[in-house]
């Protein structure tokens, strides 16, 4: 296995990873053919699921390795894009565009915040000391402020609080809380904390899927998302335990004991992201946010959970790192 990964002519933590992605690929495969054959390929939107990861697992990985401007840029199409999709479920993307496009040239300025190797950072006193606070933080308050103050330019009001909240919203969750992901990239051994993160929130999605479908009796909240099941929910959090066995050697400077909270943390995160996205649709009368991803429906159904994961996890790790 070693001289295996020795070589592959990639850092030894994206060696290993291609490894067991390769396997897992031939595993899901071998799976879904044995799956298709016992019940006559019925299931057509499973097929399109395990092609559409074989898209997806490059589009993400490839930028993922390399960092820098890459990253930034794959991290700026999935805010935008979510953005979009967002606007057209809440019926804000053909209305008021100064709002919808307010929306997207802020969140390309918070995601250029987080990417700028030197970014303009506020320097106040405390205690006679002088503190220093990333743009990346400040900017979600100039949006708040300058998407308020719109309704006041326009001189219109009638279904403005509404537009309002929905574009404020939309920049945050999908600007904001993505933005994290170029702050961890840029952390040491951001690559291997990309990987952990997107490898168990994913496991934690296919295996709550797999426990759902196989074993799901108890519905989870069906008033939002009739399919979830507790048993699902439990699967996914398995799902997460076993990412971080499997993965735990993309983040060597976290203990055994970091690596399973982590673990858990992202296992309770990413499926709440997944019921707040479920909220919002279901709010709407919606199904799908788009048709992008056969399979899996628009792009923000496939990163509703790494959405609300990445926070978290980052967070967690400047806590680990300050008690240490």
């Amino acid at each position: 296995m070693n001289e295996l990964i020795a070589a592959i002519p990639l850092n030894p933590i994206a060696a290993k990873t291609l490894l067991i992605l390769v396997s897992f690929f031939l595993l899901a495969g071998g799976a879904l053919a044995f799956y298709e054959i016992k019940n006559k390929g019925k299931d057509e939107n499973l097929r399109k699921r395990y092609f559409s990861w074989y898209f997806i697992a490059p589009v993400v990985l490839v930028p993922s390795y390399y960092g820098g401007l890459a990253f930034a840029l794959l991290v700026l199409t999935l805010s935008l894009w979510c953005l979009r999709e967002f606007f057209s479920i809440v019926h804000l993307r053909d209305d008021t565009p100064i709002l919808r496009w307010s929306g997207r040239v802020a969140g390309l300025a918070i995601i250029a915040s987080a990417f700028a190797e030197v970014s303009p950072r506020f320097a106040f006193p405390v205690n006679g000391q002088m503190h220093h606070v990333h743009i990346f933080y400040i900017l979600p308050v100039f949006t708040i402020m300058l998407v308020l103050a719109i309704p006041v330019f326009l001189r219109k009001y009638q279904g403005m609080v509404v537009k309002e909240s929905f574009t404020i919203l939309g920049t945050l969750y999908f600007g904001w809380f993505l933005g994290h992901l170029v702050f961890l990239r840029k952390l040491p051994n951001g690559f291997g904390y990309v990987i952990f993160l997107t490898m168990t929130v994913v496991l934690n999605d296919v295996l709550a899927y797999t426990a759902g479908r196989l074993f799901g009796k108890h519905k989870l909240a069906p008033e939002i998302s009739p399919k979830k099941t507790w048993e699902g929910a439990l699967g996914g959090i398995l799902g997460s335990v076993f990412s971080a066995c499997v993965f735990g050697y993309t983040v060597p400077d976290l203990t055994s004991l970091e690596v399973i909270t982590a673990a858990l943390i992202i296992g309770i995160a990413a499926p709440l992201g997944d019921l707040i996205i479920s909220v919002i649709k279901r709010d709407m009368a919606v199904k799908d946010s788009g048709t992008l991803i056969p399979g899996h429906g628009g792009l923000l159904d496939r990163c509703d959970s790494l959405i609300f994961a990445t926070p978290a996890f980052y967070y967690f790790l400047l806590l680990v790192a300050d008690f240490r």
